[in-house]
């Protein structure tokens, strides 16, 4: 409490303890008029200045102490492992000179009323059962030429696979996240110095920040496709192989 209304109070109870013990004569009922206005006074004064109390509905508090809360969840994760930029088949789970493209589908959705720019990730993070931890390299702008789709026989001749092609898009991050608005898109990443066994036995999380310096994770549990079925992008009708020809890719 601030020093003028602390003396406000004190000449109110002063100038009610005079008149009380003076009586109604008139230097009693001067002295303790004069105190109640002077008290009165000092009370107005600090509360006009801000040094009184704030109200209750004054308090606000500021967003960076707001904590926010967004739901990240990875729904499907399909794997690719590579050799020198070419797709490679796995003939041994001990290999360690693959490098690994993740294609993450992802979905994202805020709980916070304030809207929440992504600052730092979104990063994905293999955590191998070792303890060992890999992070992945973010690739952008490069999912136009890949695709989701699975190796289907033809209808009329069975020698022949066709790839029945699905286009995916890349997940937005440079827009504010809307409470209650779903976000949802793919991420491709690269992760290096793996080993099919290691890749398949580890924990993938992916990762982002908030504007609010906040971090969100989540974890892939049995979404995990190794090999996945993402494939490079072809021209429609293009068949994969005849009486057990190669996977385009590989």
């Amino acid at each position: 409490m601030s020093k003028p209304k602390l003396l406000g109070l004190g000449l109110l109870s002063v100038g009610g303890v005079v008149g009380f013990i003076v009586g109604g004569g008139p230097a009693g009922i001067v002295f303790a008029a004069v105190c109640l206005i002077v008290g009165l006074v000092l009370i107005a004064r600090s509360v006009a200045t801000g040094t009184g109390p704030a109200s209750s509905d004054a308090r606000t508090t500021h967003p960076a102490h707001l904590q926010t809360r967004v739901l990240v969840l990875l729904k499907d994760v399909h794997a690719r492992p590579q050799r020198g930029g070419k797709l490679q088949e796995i003939r041994d789970p001990n290999e360690s000179d693959l490098e690994f493209e993740v294609f993450a589908n992802c979905w994202l959705v805020s709980e916070t009323k304030l809207p929440l720019r992504i600052i730092e990730g979104p990063q994905l993070t293999l955590k191998a059962s070792d303890g060992s931890t890999r992070v992945g390299e973010r690739i952008t702008g490069d999912l136009e030429n890949w695709t989701l789709g699975d190796l289907v026989k033809d209808k009329w001749d069975t020698g022949i696979f066709r790839l029945d092609q699905e286009r995916i898009s890349e997940l937005n991050t440079t827009e504010p996240l809307v409470c209650g608005l779903p976000r949802e898109g793919w991420l491709h990443f690269r992760i290096r110095n793996v080993s099919p066994s290691e890749f398949r036995a580890g924990t993938m999380e992916l990762s982002i920040k908030d504007s609010l310096s906040s971090t969100h994770v989540g974890i892939a549990s049995e979404s995990l496709h190794l090999p996945g079925k993402i494939w490079p992008s072809l021209a429609k009708g293009v068949s994969a192989g005849r009486n057990g020809g190669a996977a385009p890719g590989l």
